[in-house]
């Protein structure tokens, strides 16, 4: 066991310097008595870490007996010496009793009196680390003797920033033995310390996200040795090897969880597939049948992945994670198997493909469950985003209408892609989302009163309006009304009564999509649209006598068909403007005068984006203009304009004053499961009505 002198501090140091030393006799008493003077009155300790075999134990020993509240010794005997010089410093790390530690070597050639610039730079800065660097001007190395440990130590730094680019970005001397930390930023159980850059392995395995640093000169060594050498220069490349591995594992943000869980879930789609290949086309079971073992296999795959590279482990064991992640991941199979079977048998996939679609759909549950319930994700992480953000919960329920009409979902993308009827949904989507951006947040007005006896009232007469639409009238034009009824009732079950009141006007902006608009309106747009283009003249073209548009590339002839013009998209645009300012500014002159600036914008775009597709044609032939002619390029350029006028008119959300209670959000555990089954439910009433629409011409 290690000897540790005792400890009696009168009161708590502000600054523990951590000293390593093997054999540093000559050193100690000329560093104490230089530390002593560059801290002044700062309460400190500094605590030597010894791996000696010579006197400077007893050194280190004699002066604790002198000052025993300011200098202590932990020493290590032999065989004890884990780590080398990194575990010297980690074992120093765990003594030190102040909230900084400063590490630096014994031998002098890290200047005492730079410790206060040190401290000073990581309190001014909130730092987690503050390294003392030689390449920082004015820093020198004046204490690498010969250019080739010089071109070594610049070679190692800047290998270690080609490991870790983003975390050592702002480091110019990586290899520094001589920094501050917080104490408290030091995560002591992740440290695996080998041999000499102790700072890497502090930075990156506590995953520290503030370094600071400041300059100094390296000074030639007063007594003593170096313990550099070829053996600590490939240890060194091993160290750094192992820590690029661990800094990948176990990712700490949200967002770099969600990251690798839908890494680890692509290898598993592999490995899903391959399994129900094997499963069925191999082996001839049933394609349900082997979808279902072909889930259980990659369930098993993922929990291998997840457990060991993603996730955090967790307060539960390793049998216990698994146990939940089986049940829990199985208990959206049913999910995953509904959705397979209709885009099989109704929807006219193979089910390969189909089952590809599949997984994606059920990729945020299965990612919110695994985080949540099976590894207590802490709860500033998405799992609690999904549970209490409006903004989210509202993007649940729209992906839920998603999955109860995904015939509906069928003609929009079909739509986007030639030109149909439901082209300016889009556009009415991306106005809606900018409306909600904009009054997400109740007024300061607003009582905090709520009642979810109206809640459950409300939703589950739309909710019931929904099933009835689909059940009592099945024809195609129906599917929109439907889905807004079942987008409501979702609202309200997910954010409540007083919240989708205040955002009726965004939910309700879809209605537009209904049919475009009247194809009298469309017809006239579209009319406008060929004289202002033609009217420009080149690259356009005369009209050619089906009304569209041509242009010319090496003498052939390129035709933009009438059909193919954004009028519809156009038009569409220009009411959800009218809604949205009337929605912000009330009824009043100021609204229409907005609207109509911004209409004369959207139609300025619209304007250039046909010009752009027949240029594209006259420039490029053919094939490009092919690509060009596709809508979707189109009306996405004409929705994000919309939508960033409509963003552009909301005004900043107001400053509430404090209130005692949350914004209110209706418990969502059980009403998502309840919609995500009424979701399934539907989509095998609107699965087959994709060929019938399909059959009549929208594709």
């Amino acid at each position: 066991m290690a000897d540790i002198a005792p400890v009696r501090l009168a009161a708590p140091p502000a600054v523990s310097v951590v000293v390593p030393t093997r054999n540093e006799a000559e050193n100690v008493q000329p560093l104490v008595e230089q530390l002593k003077q560059a801290l002044g009155g700062t309460p400190s300790e500094i605590v030597f870490v010894d791996d000696s075999d010579d006197d400077t134990p007893a050194t280190v020993t004699a002066l604790s007996e002198r000052d025993p509240d300011g200098v202590r010794l932990v020493h290590r005997a032999a065989g004890e010496r884990t780590g080398g010089l990194g575990g010297a410093v980690a074992a120093g790390l765990a003594e030190a009793r102040a909230p900084w530690v400063v590490v630096m070597d014994g031998d002098l050639q890290h200047p005492p009196e730079t410790v206060p610039a040190l401290l000073a730079a990581g309190r001014r800065n909130r730092a987690d680390a503050v390294v003392a660097s030689r390449y920082r001007t004015p820093g020198r190395v004046d204490g690498l003797s010969g250019g080739f440990r010089r071109l070594v130590s610049r070679a190692s730094g800047t290998l270690a920033k080609v490991f870790f680019p983003r975390r050592l970005r702002a480091v110019t001397d990586p290899m520094s033995g001589f920094f501050a930390v917080r104490r408290e930023a030091v995560d002591l159980d992740a440290l695996r310390p080998r041999g000499y850059k102790i700072l890497l392995e502090v930075v990156i395995r506590s995953r520290m996200t503030r370094v600071d640093e400041v300059p100094y000169t390296f000074r030639p060594r007063a007594a003593g040795e170096s313990k550099a050498s070829f053996r600590e220069g490939v240890r060194y490349l091993r160290h750094l090897s192992l820590l690029r591995l661990a800094a990948t594992r176990h990712p700490a943000s949200p967002l770099g969880r969600m990251t690798g869980f839908a890494l680890a879930g692509a290898a598993g789609t592999a490995v899903n597939s391959a399994a129900l290949w094997a499963l069925g086309e191999v082996a001839g079971l049933p394609y349900l049948l082997a979808a279902f073992l072909a889930v259980q296999v990659a369930i098993v795959w993922n929990f291998a992945v997840i457990d060991n590279l993603v996730m955090p482990p967790g307060e539960h064991a390793r049998r216990r994670r698994f146990g939940r992640f089986l049940l829990l991941n199985n208990s959206l199979t049913p999910v995953h198997l509904g959705l397979l079977f209709g885009l099989v048998q109704w929807g006219g996939l193979h089910y390969l493909p189909a089952n590809l679609v599949a997984i994606v759909v059920v990729f945020t549950l299965r990612y919110a469950v695994t985080s949540r319930w099976v590894y207590g994700a802490p709860p500033s992480g998405m799992v609690t985003t999904v549970r209490r953000a409006v903004q989210t919960r509202l993007l649940l329920a729209v992906l839920l209408t998603a999955l109860a009409f995904p015939a509906l979902v069928a003609i929009a993308w079909n739509g986007l892609w030639t030109r149909g009827d439901a082209v300016p949904l889009l556009i009415p989507l991306a106005a809606g989302a900018a409306l909600v951006a904009g009054r997400i947040r109740p007024g300061p007005a607003e009582p905090d009163v709520h009642d979810r006896q109206v809640d459950g009232l409300l939703a589950a007469v739309f909710l019931t309006a929904a099933g009835t639409l689909l059940a009592l009238m099945p024809s195609p034009g129906w599917l929109v009304p439907a889905a807004l009824a079942f987008l409501a009732g979702s609202a309200i079950l997910l954010v409540g009564t007083r919240a989708v009141a205040r955002l009726r006007w965004a939910l309700l902006l879809p209605l537009v999509a209904i049919g475009g608009v009247m194809p009298a309106v469309s017809g006239a747009v579209d009319t406008g649209l060929r004289a202002v283009v033609t009217l420009l003249g080149r690259p356009a073209g005369p009209t050619s006598s089906d009304g569209g548009l041509v242009t010319a590339y090496q003498g052939a002839e390129l035709l933009l068909p009438a059909h193919q013009l954004p009028g519809l998209a156009l038009a569409g645009g220009v009411v959800c403007l009218l809604i949205s300012a009337v929605v912000i500014f009330g009824l009043r002159g100021r609204a229409v005068l907005r609207a109509a600036a911004a209409a004369a914008l959207l139609a300025a775009v619209t304007v250039g984006a046909v010009l752009a597709v027949l240029l594209v044609g006259r420039l490029f032939g053919p094939a490009a203009f092919r690509i060009a002619l596709l809508p979707v390029f189109t009306d996405i350029l004409l929705a994000v304009v919309v939508a960033t006028v409509v963003s552009r008119w909301s005004p900043g959300p107001e400053r509430a004053p404090a209130r005692t209670v949350r914004q209110h959000l209706p418990r969502g555990r059980f009403v998502l499961v309840a919609l995500v089954a009424m979701a399934v439910l539907l989509s095998a009433q609107t699965l087959p009505q994709i060929e019938w629409i399909t059959a009549g011409g929208v594709r």
